[in-house]
């Protein structure tokens, strides 16, 4: 039984031995007290309603066996559960769209928890148990359901490898379906890289049966949110638990929603034994809140991971390049100094060379005096230096040049 939801005591202590007329409390008058039959004569029909109105308050959980069982063309059950122990029988109804969010088939012999309030139906004055959800009671009733369903949904590709989606290659907006009264919701966050990401959350109930119809309601809130376009991704978390803690996460219902969901949906609930139907039917399934987190921030640290080492890759080519430019820069100094070396040294050979060829210039020897006499005229003799008498004969024209010109002569001797 929930903690604060006991049967029949919402507002008022236990009073067994009371009427029942003087244990109810109704608006009358518009003020809330006790009802006294000596105040005012009720009909049949103003006080079944006043009733109801105090059972509808009357939230409770009540555990027995199913011993008749009727559906009618409605697709309504109408049932009796029976306690074991003493025998009592009590009527029930569960409304057909209740049924068939439970996802549970009921049969006559099994052994329930029922969530509702009780009901007078006014035309015949009964009182039944109108059950809002039903959970299946022990372990081997719960793995028998979740046997049955899992092979159903098998047998329909539910959970083939070839439909589940990848992830986005970097997701930025998660969509968060989770209880945001415990500490999951930290762990997730916590755990979240500080990458940017945008994270929209709604509160459900993942607790038991009763946790169904929250869920349902939150994943309808984030379907609009993924439809216009503000999802990448949307994660289911909760933390792990027993087979029957996690019975709305084995709800066919559930189940499909997630598989016809507009983005990737990953499960995070977690649980060693049976695997929930809901995570199995997720495009990614890991154990826990903190896993889902890392999840969703690993491409983002690798990407970060790669970011960095290029930079520290470019800085060390940015620096090698320094160094090269320094080099060169060194290089270049000292060609320009070698250089400048070599041309100054070449220059005095040159300035050398120059002094020795300005001191041996025959035309310095002719300026002292001297003169170069070469034979005229044709002929192959003419150009040729005269050096001795026996090189010229009379008649000869020769070329004697000085310093300052040639004069041109004739041997007569």
């Amino acid at each position: 039984m929930d903690a604060g939801v006991m049967p029949f005591t919402i507002g008022m202590p236990r009073t067994p031995a009371r009427p029942l007329a003087r244990a109810v409390l109704c608006c009358y008058n518009n003020h809330m007290k006790p009802l006294n039959a000596a105040d005012h004569v009720f009909t049949i029909g103003e006080y079944i309603e006043i009733l109801n109105t105090f059972f509808k308050a009357q939230a409770a959980r009540i555990r027995g066996e199913i011993s008749e069982l009727h559906r009618d063309a409605k697709g309504h059950v109408y049932f009796a559960i029976k306690d074991k122990d003493d025998g009592s029988v009590l009527s029930c109804i569960i409304w057909n769209r209740n049924y068939d969010l439970c996802g549970v088939v009921l049969e006559v012999g099994m052994e329930l928890i029922l969530s509702g309030h009780p009901n007078i139906y006014a035309p015949n004055g009964r009182l039944s148990f109108i059950a809002d959800t039903v959970e299946l009671v022990g372990e081997g009733a719960l793995k028998k359901a979740y046997e049955a369903l899992k092979r159903k949904l098998e047998a329909e590709g539910v959970f083939a490898p070839e439909r589940k989606r990848p992830l986005p290659e970097y997701p930025t907006q998660i969509g968060v379906v989770t209880s945001m009264k415990g500490a999951v919701i930290h762990d997730f966050l916590n755990n979240l890289g500080k990458f940017g990401f945008r994270v929209r959350a709604t509160d459900s109930r993942v607790e038991g049966q009763q946790a169904v119809v929250p869920l349902l309601n939150a994943l309808a809130l984030m379907r609009r949110e993924a439809q216009a376009g503000r999802l990448d991704v949307l994660v289911l978390i909760r933390g792990g638990g027993s087979l029957e803690s996690l019975q709305a996460f084995n709800n066919e219902k559930l189940v499909r929603e997630i598989v016809h969901f507009p983005v990737p949906v990953v499960a995070g609930i977690g649980h060693d034994k049976d695997v929930p139907l809901s995570a199995l039917a997720a495009d990614i399934m890991v154990s826990t809140p903190t896993a889902t987190a890392h999840l969703l921030s690993k491409p983002w640290e690798e990407a970060y991971a790669k970011v960095r080492e290029a930079a520290y890759l470019f800085s060390r080519v940015e620096s090698r390049f320094e160094r090269i430019r320094a080099d060169l820069d060194a290089a270049w100094s000292s060609v320009i100094d070698h250089t400048a070396q070599g041309i100054a040294h070449a220059k005095e050979i040159f300035a050398n060379a120059e002094r020795l060829i300005a001191l041996h210039d025959p035309r310095r020897q002719l300026r002292l005096g001297y003169a170069i006499v070469r034979h005229g005229g044709e002929g192959g003799e003419a150009g040729k230096l005269v050096r001795s008498m026996r090189d010229v004969a009379a008649g000869d024209v020769l070329n004697t040049e000085l310093a300052d010109g040639v004069v041109k002569s004739r041997v007569e001797e």
